[in-house]
C-alpha cells in the first residue's frame, strides 16, 4: 500500500463558553490542528486503506459540542474521509430539560458505552477505542487530530466491506452483507460489531451562547444490531486472506419509533477485538 504522507495545519477554533450550573461539566474546545492527507479522495477505496472510528460522545446542552462536532467533519475532511465519525448522546447534558430542550437522542448501547468507558463529561472521544494510559480511553476534543492521526499510521489489519445494505420497502428493516479478510496472521479473538446511526435530525442544540433551534445532527447512535450484545457478534479467529461473509436478513429495526420524517439512516461497521474493545477496521454506507 502507498505510503502516506501528513502535512500538519493549524486549525483555529474559538468558542464561547458560558458557565452555567446547567452546563457544568462542558469541556472547552482549545485551538487543535489537524492534519493533511494529501491522497485524492478518488484513490481511496472502501478496502484499501486503514480507517479510523471516532465516538464523539455529546449533549444537546452542551455548550462546546457543536464546535466539537465541526472540528471533527474538518478532521474527517483533512484525512479524505478516512475518518469515521459517531455521535453517541450520553451523559447528564444529553438529558432533555425544560423547554426547548426537549429532544431526546440517548439509547442504552450509549448511556452503557459512556459507563463502560469511563467518560466523564462531553464532549468527550473514542478514538478506535484505544486506552490514552491505563484504564483512560476518554480524549478531549483538542487531542483528537493528533490521535486520529497515530491512528489512521497503524497498519491495515482488516480489509471490511458492506455490500447490498438496504432498507426495506416500509423502511423497517435492514438487508446487509458484510465481507471482511484478515491482512495478517490474526493476534486476537474478534468480534464484528454493526451501529445504527441516524442522520439529518433537526432539532435545538445549545451552541455556545446561543440557544440553535435548527441545528442538525449528523451520524446519531440509535441501536446496535446485535441486541443486548452491545460489543457485538463474535466471529471465528480469521485466517490471513481468507474472507468471510456475515449477513443481516431482515433485521428489525427497534427504534424505528424515534425516526425523524425528514432524516435518513446509515450503518457503520467494525472488526473489534473481543478482550481490548480496540478497533480494527470500520467502514460506513447509506442505507437507501
Amino acid at each position: 500500500m502507498k505510503q502516506i504522507f501528513f502535512k500538519s495545519k493549524l486549525l483555529y477554533v474559538v468558542a464561547a463558553c458560558i458557565m452555567l450550573a446547567s452546563l457544568s461539566g462542558c469541556d472547552k474546545v482549545d485551538n487543535p490542528y489537524y492534519f493533511v492527507d494529501p491522497v485524492p479522495v478518488d484513490s481511496l477505496s472502501a478496502v484499501s486503506f486503514k480507517k479510523v472510528l471516532l465516538e464523539d460522545y455529546t449533549g444537546i446542552r452542551c455548550n462546546n459540542c457543536p464546535a466539537a462536532s465541526r472540528l471533527a467533519e474538518e478532521i474527517a475532511a483533512s484525512s479524505r474521509h478516512r475518518l469515521i465519525i459517531m455521535n453517541v448522546h450520553a451523559g447528564h447534558l444529553a438529558a432533555p430539560a425544560s423547554p426547548p430542550f426537549t429532544l431526546d437522542l440517548r439509547c442504552h448501547e450509549g448511556i452503557a458505552y459512556y459507563k463502560d468507558f469511563n467518560i466523564t463529561g462531553n464532549p468527550k472521544g473514542l478514538i478506535n477505542r484505544t486506552q490514552k494510559s491505563a484504564g483512560i480511553f476518554e480524549y478531549s476534543s483538542s487531542e483528537w487530530a493528533k490521535a486520529i492521526e497515530t491512528e489512521l499510521q497503524q497498519p491495515q489489519t482488516f480489509k471490511l466491506k458492506v455490500e447490498e445494505a438496504e432498507l426495506s420497502k416500509n423502511r423497517t428493516a435492514i438487508w446487509a452483507k458484510i465481507t471482511y479478510s484478515a491482512t495478517a496472521a490474526a493476534t486476537a479473538e474478534y468480534n464484528l460489531l454493526a451501529f445504527l446511526v441516524e442522520d439529518g435530525i433537526v432539532g435545538t442544540q445549545q451552541d455556545g451562547p446561543k440557544i440553535e433551534q435548527e441545528y442538525v445532527f449528523h451520524n446519531v447512535l440509535r441501536e446496535t444490531l446485535h441486541g443486548d450484545a452491545i460489543y457485538g457478534i463474535p466471529i471465528e479467529k480469521p485466517i490471513e486472506g481468507k474472507e468471510y461473509v456475515y449477513t443481516f436478513e431482515s433485521y428489525q429495526i427497534k427504534s424505528i419509533d424515534k425516526k425523524y420524517p425528514t432524516s435518513s439512516y446509515k450503518l457503520i461497521v467494525a472488526i473489534v477485538q473481543r478482550d481490548s474493545k480496540y478497533v480494527e477496521q470500520v467502514e460506513e454506507v447509506e442505507l437507501k
